[in-house]
């Protein structure tokens, strides 16, 4: 499905349409998204006359900083670069801006190549996995789609100067049978196309459980250490699989205030019985981090609860997030599994990356009179199935 949707995507770039991309949960706004190197004058024409709002190239920041291309400064962290025209006319006409946007995406230019400052508005994108905006989702597109790292992009404003009103952006989609994607679709495209955790090193790991492989990664996806506990499964099964999210005071220091170092101790023993893989994710606290877990559990003792308490800090009630477990199964070869959890979540998490989710497994740690409102408000607010537990419900 996916090839299909690129390749059909690649297919309206090559026959002059343009796609629309969606911002839903940082600016709720949409752009138009083009390549640069395939720009002409009819395109620009209709990115103007249409999107309305700031016309703009865009290409991986390294690239332009090698080439020449300077920032401009900024005093709320954008990360816009001098603008610039090509040749020797005065660079408005849609004709200019085209071939502008087709010269930067000619890595043999350089700034000293072109007029400064001009009227073709220059961007740098970050990585992917630093920002998730409209210049870095549409260089990735663009580049997936097999186009060279450059984008054209416009704001589209309604008829009132509006860039927020979604609805005229679906009709205006409609119109001109133009695809739309969010940037969230374009990130999964790049998640499942990338392979950004890859193994690093490995060791033998005996434990009380018994003896396993830790496996480490190489990351670059978000930087932190996660970490995989491997036992050899049985040819031709499919491995017994828990993530596990890193809680240092239940796994550590035992703490009673949750069941995770019991489920924790209960996910090892049923995988060194049957084969199959623990991955450790750094995201502790539901991925608040550990200082503000504290703060929470603080909020908690006055009579919040888990869910309550992270929204008072102005946190998601769950920050967590699954994208380097998807990683980590791929770069171990995993596509299929059977999943030792409670949290419906996790399952949706993984099958949106092509993950086969066998089936579940419950997996139920300690229950303790300091620890029964806790799961209580897992089953409730959290929707993680935990009814059978003796004595919760």
């Amino acid at each position: 499905m996916d090839e299909e949707l690129i390749q059909s995507i690649r297919d309206d770039f090559l026959n002059g349409k343009p796609v629309i991309v969606i911002d839903e949960e940082r600016e709720i706004e949409a752009d138009f998204v083009y390549p640069a190197e395939l720009m002409n004058r009819e395109i620009t024409e209709f990115f103007v006359r249409y999107g309305k709002g700031l016309f703009c190239v865009v290409g991986p920041e390294e690239n332009l900083l090698k080439r020449g291309f300077f920032r401009l400064p900024t005093n709320y962290g954008a990360n816009y670069f001098v603008p610039i025209d090509w040749g020797f006319g005065t660079g408005i006409s849609t004709v200019e801006r085209a071939t502008t946007c087709n010269k930067i995406s000619d890595e043999s230019t350089t700034l000293q190549d072109f007029k400064y400052p001009g009227h073709v508005t220059l961007i740098g994108a970050k990585g992917f996995t630093t920002r998730r905006g409209h210049s870095e989702s549409s260089v990735e597109l663009v580049r997936l789609l097999g186009f060279k790292p450059f984008s054209c992009i416009v704001e589209i404003l309604d008829e009132n100067g509006d860039s927020h009103n979604l609805e005229y952006v679906k009709h205006l989609a409609k119109q001109f049978n133009l695809k739309v994607l969010t940037i969230n679709q374009i990130w999964k495209l790049y998640i499942k196309h990338e392979q950004l955790i890859k193994v690093k090193s490995t060791a033998r790991l005996p434990t009380e459980y018994g003896e396993f492989e830790i496996y480490a990664f190489d990351n670059r996806l978000d930087g932190k250490e996660h970490v995989a506990i491997v036992k050899k499964w049985p040819d031709q099964s499919i491995p017994l699989v828990r993530i596990h999210s890193e809680c240092f005071t239940g796994d550590t220091l035992s703490s009673l205030r949750c069941d995770c170092g019991s489920q924790l101790s209960s996910a090892l023993n049923r995988i060194a019985e049957n084969g199959g893989i623990l991955i450790y994710l750094r995201q502790e606290g539901r991925g608040i981090g550990l200082t503000n877990k504290i703060n929470a559990y603080h909020l908690q003792d006055k009579g919040l609860d888990t869910y309550e308490a992270n929204i008072t800090l102005g946190f998601k009630p769950d920050e967590r997030d699954y994208t380097a477990a998807y990683q980590i199964l791929k770069s171990l070869g995993v596509k299929r599994l059977v999943l030792l959890t409670n949290n419906p979540e996790k399952v949706k998490q993984l099958e949106d990356f092509g993950i086969h989710v066998e089936r579940t497994e419950r997996l139920f740690g300690r229950v303790t009179e300091h620890n029964k409102f806790y799961l209580k408000t897992k089953m409730v607010r959290f929707n993680h199935l935990l009814k059978d537990i003796e004595g919760l419900v």
